[in-house]
């Protein structure tokens, strides 16, 4: 019958294993979190013009819009 059977659930857990998984998903939780920060930060640099292919500010693919010498 069912009713005498032991919980197994609670004799399997082990305070060490949990503390291990709660860390390790605290741990993917900052990480994920600082993630997103660093692409909105991309994302708003982008949408300023301060980073791509046709930032003022950098030498995408070698020569941007500021060329050094003759202008081409």
């Amino acid at each position: 019958m069912g009713i005498f059977k032991p919980k197994r659930e609670e004799a399997l857990k082990d305070p060490e294993l949990d503390r291990q998984m709660k860390e390790r998903r605290e741990e993917e939780e900052r990480t994920k979190k600082s993630q997103l920060e660093k692409e909105k930060e991309r994302k708003w640099r982008k949408s300023q013009g301060m980073i791509g292919t046709r930032s003022l500010f950098s030498r995408a693919g070698g020569k941007g819009f500021f060329y050094e010498g003759k202008e081409v």
